[in-house]
């Protein structure tokens, strides 16, 4: 789509701004989208575009927005399950994870960036933590993004406390020197930087990564905040729970964006609207490991940007998280109005794109020309589309996903996709 000659996207039906529009418009040229409205005014200001009509069975609807991933965690299914945080850490994430060649790591993430973009993810922030050896592994997984046409944010970790595997931990001016050189390298890739935790990095090691963010003008992304557990040695370390112990250290500001932030005080609800944080909440993960529930509200109440992500990758789908995220927060509650179906749409489209600084989620004019082509077969005549997607939908309804107006999804397998599933599952019998 992208070329001299623009293009016209027609839709019969369209979800913009949350809400179904008929006979929607807009009009992709260099992967944008650069005019959008009723097609009739479009057509008129734009004559000259080719056009592309989607009838009525069918439905464009923004790109999902991945905000937080660990793609190779695919390696884990089957073999972290059922198991405490600690053992799931120490007997699944640091036994398998450490094996990877950059070759591996190249076909598991074509693997899972495959299998996010037929359930509809058009970006995802990867946050990579395998760089103890250098560059290598990042730029592999790089290639897999570039391979699958997948819109990737690199949020490239820094690691370096003694307890995680050697092949985690740099030190600090390793970290600074690699970290640059695949900003510089891999424009495309949006690599910002991503100190792990306050559990997995050092106290110089968050101080340099926040200095680095503001100098390199990028994002910074790190988990806090995640279990119990981490508010108890921040406590033990510092004097005070995760978010103010960050803050005196320098990392929060409106370059940071913080990774689960589920067990948080009143206060420091009240700091992260402050410095203009962004959050990413993870709801399936927080389940599957038992790590707790994370509601939404309270921070969106304070204008607190919220995205979703799909972090361990059991099932990489942005619905269910949606779906999760509305379930979620009216139970907790027990207010079957908490967090509405347009709000969940929101935190996996426009919201989700806000969280990781990406003009996207939105079939706007100046947006990125992501989007989606779904089957409509699974809307009820009577059903808001948003409130079909977020309550019933199901990533067979994906028909199609275009990233920068490029087809990267066509509703089957593709070749190299099939072939990353095979060299996927012969990577993951090698590492036992």
């Amino acid at each position: 789509m992208t070329g001299k000659v623009p293009e016209l996207i027609r839709c019969a039906r369209a979800i913009v701004g949350g809400e179904e529009r008929l006979d929607f418009a807009f009009v992709v040229n260099d992967g944008r989208i650069e005019d959008a409205g009723d097609f009739a005014a479009v057509q008129a200001r734009r004559p000259q575009a080719q056009t592309r009509s989607f009838p009525a069975d069918r439905i464009v609807t923004p790109g999902f927005i991945n905000g937080h991933s660990h793609a190779y965690q695919i390696l884990l299914r089957g073999r972290g399950d059922d198991l405490p945080f600690e053992r799931w850490r120490s007997e699944a994430l640091y036994r398998v994870i450490p094996q990877l060649e950059p070759e591996d790591v190249y076909w598991v993430f074509v693997a899972a960036f495959s299998e996010m973009l037929g359930a509809g993810i058009t970006s995802v922030a990867e946050f990579f933590y395998l760089n103890g050896r250098g560059n290598g592994h990042a730029e592999a997984a790089i290639r897999a993004a570039a391979a699958t046409g997948i819109r990737l944010v690199l949020a490239r970790a820094w690691m370096d406390a003694p307890r995680v595997p050697e092949a985690f931990r740099e030190s600090v001016t390793q970290a600074r020197e690699r970290t640059r050189a695949l900003r510089a390298e891999f424009p495309e890739a949006n690599v910002c930087v991503a100190p792990h935790s306050l559990h997995g990095a050092s106290e110089e090691m968050l101080r340099a990564a926040a200095a680095f963010a503001g100098e390199e003008r990028c994002d910074l992304h790190i988990h806090v905040a995640e279990g119990e557990a981490e508010v108890e040695l921040s406590r033990e370390r510092y004097g005070v729970p995760p978010v103010l112990a960050l803050d005196r250290l320098g990392v929060l500001n409106e370059r940071s964006v913080a990774i689960h932030a589920m067990y948080l005080t009143e206060d420091e609800k009240e700091l992260l609207a402050t410095r203009g944080v962004r959050v990413v909440r993870c709801p399936s993960t927080n389940l599957y490991l038992g790590d707790g529930i994370a509601d939404a509200a309270p921070l969106r109440a304070r204008a607190v940007v919220v995205g979703l992500g799909t972090d361990a990758n059991v099932k990489p789908s942005l619905l269910d998280e949606m779906r999760l995220a509305a379930y979620l927060e009216k139970a907790s509650r027990r207010d079957g109005g908490a967090l509405q179906a347009r709000t969940a749409f929101a935190l996996g489209t426009s919201e989700g794109a806000r969280a990781l600084d990406l003009p996207a989620g939105e079939l706007a004019t100046g947006m990125l020309a992501d989007f989606l082509v779904l089957g409509t077969e699974g809307i009820d005549p009577w059903s808001p589309p948003v409130n079909a997607l977020v309550y019933r939908g199901e990533a067979a309804w994906v028909q199609a996903a275009f990233v920068g107006g490029r087809r990267a999804y066509a509703g089957d397998l593709s070749p190299l996709a099939g072939e990353a599933h095979r060299e996927t599952a012969r990577i993951a019998r090698r590492c036992v």
